[in-house]
C-alpha cells in the first residue's frame, strides 16, 4: 500500500471499509468458487491453484493458536 505503515487499528479499519472483507474460505468452499473462475489456459491450473490454497490454508490455520476477527462486522453466517 504505497509504503504506508499500518498498526492494528488502521489495518482493521481498512478491512471493514466498503462492506468489509470476507472471512477466509475453507478449502472446499474455495474450490467451489474457483470453479466459477476462468484461467487464461483453460482449467489446467485449477488443480494446482486448488492444491496450493488447501496447503496454505492448512499450514497457516493449522498452526494458529488464536484467531482474532472481532470488529469486522461479521455475523453468524460468516462465522
Amino acid at each position: 500500500r504505497a509504503g504506508k505503515e499500518y498498526d492494528c487499528d488502521s489495518l482493521r479499519n481498512d478491512c471493514v471499509q466498503d462492506g468489509g472483507r470476507r472471512p477466509p474460505l475453507l478449502p472446499s468452499a474455495f474450490a467451489i468458487e474457483l470453479e466459477k473462475k476462468s484461467f487464461t489456459n483453460g482449467k489446467e491450473d485449477y488443480p494446482l491453484v486448488k492444491g496450493l490454497y488447501k496447503d496454505a490454508f492448512e499450514e497457516r490455520f493449522g498452526k494458529a493458536t488464536k484467531l482474532i476477527y472481532g470488529m469486522l462486522g461479521w455475523g453468524d453466517a460468516e462465522a
